[in-house]
This record gives structure tokens, sequence and C-alpha cells, in this order.
């Protein structure tokens, strides 16, 4: 049976973005919201994503069915014991963090006997949806990965399918090191590229002459690199092996590209052109168009970064 009364902790574009997904269904829960910044709680509340804000843990989780902390890695850490004298027996605690080991771990320690914890992590965000712009339907058609240990019981499984298939998304399950794993790939190492890219560019001395030229290209490699710093470094702290791992093979794989075009070897045209190949394979695997519509930041005045400062030149 799907919860009928959900707890939101943190209410930035994730949570008042999966407030507003449950709040717009016929069968809609009580989704109730905390949030220690209260202009965040105002908002939800002013959106519609929520029906009440907490000004305590205890407030915010003692009564229902379904807690999800939707906070960064780090804070969800904190968190996790703090809430734990609060859950009520057969409670789902689950959350929305970019790294799944951790958390999982914390949360096998921390919370009681009577509150089982299911991971997860929705694959969408800033590019599909501003960060001071949630949505509704921010969540729809979007993997949402689930990552629940080998003995939970079948009802908090359940539980968290619910939660997933009422924002419509769809579950994707994994184990802990398996998502860190992938995610490293595919979503960790494309941020920390592109923000070596920036930093690259950024601290040439010809960078501010330079950057009157720079375009398209630039603004999609770039794109990544004005994310929040602090998400992005707890990511990395909580995935360092992984997200190593993963540098270590680009950086390999960069010393190959570098030594081909140092020497004018025609096998750089395979290279690339297999790069080509497998970006257009999975764009027709998910059904994407090509050549891909040009990537633009989803807030591009929000932050004073290399982006809106080229829009502005």
């Amino acid at each position: 049976m799907a919860a009928r009364k959900v707890s939101i902790l943190g209410l930035g574009l994730i949570g008042t973005s999966l407030g507003l997904a449950l709040k717009a269904r016929p069968d809609a829960p009580q989704v109730v919201g905390f949030d220690i910044a209260a202009e965040s709680l105002r908002r939800a509340s002013r959106m519609g994503a929520i029906d009440r804000s907490c000004g305590t843990l205890r407030e915010a989780c003692s009564e229902s069915e379904t807690v999800v902390l939707a906070t960064p890695v780090r804070a969800s850490l904190t968190l996790l014991p703090d809430i734990a004298p609060h859950v009520q027996p057969d409670t789902l605690v689950t959350d929305t963090c970019a790294t799944k080991r951790d958390v999982t771990r914390v949360a096998a320690t921390a919370l009681p006997p009577h509150a089982v914890f299911v991971g997860g992590h929705p694959l969408a965000g800033p590019l599909t949806a501003a960060v001071d712009q949630p949505s509704a339907t921010l969540f729809h058609g979007a993997t949402y990965c689930l990552t629940p240990s080998a003995d939970a019981p079948g009802w908090a499984v359940e539980e968290a399918i619910h939660l997933v298939e009422r924002v419509g998304a769809q579950p994707l399950f994994l184990d802990p090191d398996e998502h860190d794993s992938r995610m490293a790939a595919v979503s960790h190492l494309p941020h920390y590229v592109s923000v070596a890219l920036v930093n690259t560019l950024a601290t040439q001395s010809s960078w501010e002459e330079a950057s009157s030229m720079a375009a398209g290209g630039f603004r999609a490699a770039s794109v990544l690199a004005d994310a929040d710093p602090q998400v992005w470094a707890d990511v990395a702290t909580t995935n360092r092996d992984n997200v190593c791992r993963q540098l270590d093979l680009l950086i390999e794989r960069l010393g190959v590209l570098r030594d081909l075009i140092a020497a004018g070897d025609d096998a750089l045209l395979g290279e690339l052109t297999r790069a080509r190949s497998a970006r257009q394979a999975w764009a027709a695997r998910r059904g994407d168009t090509w050549p891909a519509p040009r990537p633009t930041p989803a807030a591009p005045e929000r932050a004073a970064g290399w982006i809106s400062r080229l829009r502005k030149s």
C-alpha cells in the first residue's frame, strides 16, 4: 500500500519536486516538509509541494510512513542518526543521494530495527530542470535507482517502488557498490572532466581574450562545472576509489590521444570515429536524436560562472 503520509527532509530542487509530483496525483498523500532554511520551507509551501512545514525533525518524522532524505550525501549521513529516535515502527526511510555506499552503511547502524532503509537516487537534476525551479514533472520517465539491502523486507521494497512510480519514474535495482561504480563512470567522471577543462582554460594568461571566442563547444563541455561545488566535493569524498579509477582510465586515454596528435598518426581518425560511433549507439538506445541538441545550462544566470559570463559577452 502506498504511504498516506510522507516526510521530505530537504526542500531544494529534488525534495520540492518530489513533493510537487506526489501532490499532483489523485491519490496524493499528506506531505510534510523540513528544511533548515526558512525560505526553502516557505517556497515549498507556496508552491503546494507540502501540506505542512515542520520546525523539528521529531515533528517531521514521528507520524510518517515514509521519510525521504532529499539532502546532499554528507548532510544525509548526519541526518540519519538524528532522525533515528523519531521514526515509527514499519517506517520506510529512503534518500536521494548521488552515492550509496556510505549512506547505506550509516543507515544500517543508525536507524532502529523497526525502520527499514532503502537507498534511492533519481537520475534527474539541473540539466532537466532549473535549480531554482522545482517541477512536478522532473522525474517523468527518469530512471530512479533503488538499492535495498539483501534482507530488506518485501513491504519496504514495495513501498519504495510505489514512491518511484508515483512521481513518474522507473525503478532500477542495484546494490550500493554497483551503483557507485557505474555512477563514477557515467556521471561523476564527466563532472570532474568539465571542472578540469574550465580550470585548465581559466588559469591560462590568454583566457580573458580567448573566452570571447568560446561558443557551443565550450558551452556544452563546461556546463557541468556550473554545479554546486560542495555537492560534488561530497560525491568525490564518498566515492573516491571509483572516481579515481575512472580518472586514471581517462588520463591513460588522454595520453593515447595526445601521442596520436603529436605524431600526426593516421590512427587518430580511428580514435575519433570510435568515439562518435559509441556516442551515436548510446543515443539510439535512449531514443535520442543525432546530432544532439546543443546543451544549455538550466539556469544560466543563477551564478557568476563562466557560462553566464560568456553569454553576456
